[in-house]
């Protein structure tokens, strides 16, 4: 029943808009340089089309959920340069699904996990990489492509060596997951690999504020991606055209160091690109108090990702 009551209050939530702050900080909003910590290079265009919108967007550096169907994140490593944050991952977790099954992402002796994590461990001994994202655990909604949906063991032994590896370069590992799947997987694996900064994409979808404030509490190494919380994505869990939720704002200023800002600019939504970033830039940030202003919209992630 409480599950199901949460359900119920999400789906409002994504609905019902309502205005709660302030826009107290517009001007600083509107011209701060911004991380996006979700960014994908997807629909073939490459990464001189995303460099082109972060440079017209004032968005300073960009990606940590893996590369595109065509270029790997160290072919966009090398192309970006420091702007860009590669993460490894995805990529290979998508090719084993689609020709093993979901079965194929607990297997380590797959060729091409070997083949990752061959690679991974010389690309963060070089310094080319900080982690591994964005790592669909279960993302089984009607929001995502339906192709691509699963629903796995975050202690999948697959998973775990990604935890290891961040662990060992004190990286980053940043999954995608929704709450129905609870909270004890997270707990312990975040207990287990406290070095590891486990970023939580999208915010884990589905939680609500109190419940995040309670993971929060409970584990100093997790991190909210605020990205795919808005209109466009229609989506209007944690703001709206009106401004952050209540609750929300109240949350990100209570841990004002655990919030990053992201697009996700995925799934048709390329052109979408300016948009997004305006978004953030008019409906979440000019409610945030100057100090958390400045932290949600580059200062964690420079931070988590070591940016310069």
């Amino acid at each position: 029943m409480k599950r199901l009551l949460a359900a119920i209050l999400m789906f409002l939530s994504m609905v019902a808009p309502g205005r709660t702050a302030e826009a107290t900080n517009v001007e600083l909003a509107r011209t701060i340089s911004i991380a996006d910590v979700h960014m994908h290079l997807y629909g073939g265009k490459g990464s001189d089309f995303y460099l082109t919108r972060m440079t017209e967007n004032n968005v300073q550096w960009a990606g940590a959920v893996g590369g595109g169907p065509k270029d790997s994140p160290l072919d966009i490593k090398s192309a970006l340069g420091h702007k860009y944050i590669a993460a490894l991952g995805q990529t290979e977790f998508f090719a084993v699904l689609y020709t093993a099954g979901e079965k194929g992402l607990y297997d380590l002796n797959n060729p091409i996990f070997k083949n990752l994590f061959d690679q991974a461990e010389q690309a963060f001994q070089a310094g080319l990489v900080r982690g591994f994202g964005e790592i669909h655990i279960n993302n089984i909604s009607p929001f995502s492509p339906s192709r691509g949906q699963r629903k796995i063991d975050l202690t999948s032994p697959v998973v775990l060596k990604m935890f290891e590896l961040s662990q060992k370069y004190d990286g980053f590992v940043q999954i995608h997951t929704m709450s129905n799947s609870g909270f004890d997987q997270l707990l312990s694996v975040s207990a287990k690999y406290p070095r590891v900064r486990l970023i939580l994409a999208h915010c884990l979808p589905g939680a609500m504020a109190d419940e995040i404030d309670e993971l929060f509490k409970k584990r100093s190494n997790l991190i909210c991606d605020l990205s795919a919380t808005g209109p466009i994505h229609k989506n209007q869990r944690v703001y709206s055209v009106n401004g952050p939720k209540k609750e929300w704002i109240d949350l990100i200023e209570k841990h004002p160091t655990r919030f990053m800002v992201g697009t996700d600019p995925c799934c048709g939504l390329d052109d979408q690109y300016s948009g997004l970033i305006s978004e953030i830039r008019e409906h979440l940030l000019p409610y945030l108090k100057e100090p958390t202003l400045r932290a949600v919209a580059n200062g964690n992630a420079r931070r988590i990702f070591g940016l310069r």
